[in-house]
């Protein structure tokens, strides 16, 4: 089961004009979510670690924003 409150998580970095991102980089509150997504997420699947580490070090929406897309997908699959 997917721990709502994560699920909320994602959907906040998904918006590029939440408060999360300052000229479309993450800001120190963005990486403290992506840091919580991270933990939750790799838990299940560690072998997202170096996608995250890159998310960390790059912090720009677009491959934050991959690397979510791409967690809800692998939510989607074993929800089934």
């Amino acid at each position: 089961m997917v721990n709502k409150a994560l699920i909320k998580y994602i959907e906040e970095l998904l918006n590029p004009y939440s408060t999360y991102y300052s000229d479309g980089v993450l800001n120190s509150e963005g990486m403290t979510l992506l840091k919580i997504i991270a933990r939750e997420v790799l838990k299940e699947y560690p072998a997202l670690k170096s996608r995250f580490a890159k998310a960390r070090r790059r912090r720009d929406y677009e491959y934050v924003s991959n690397l979510l897309n791409e967690i809800i997908s692998y939510f989607s699959q074993t929800s089934r």
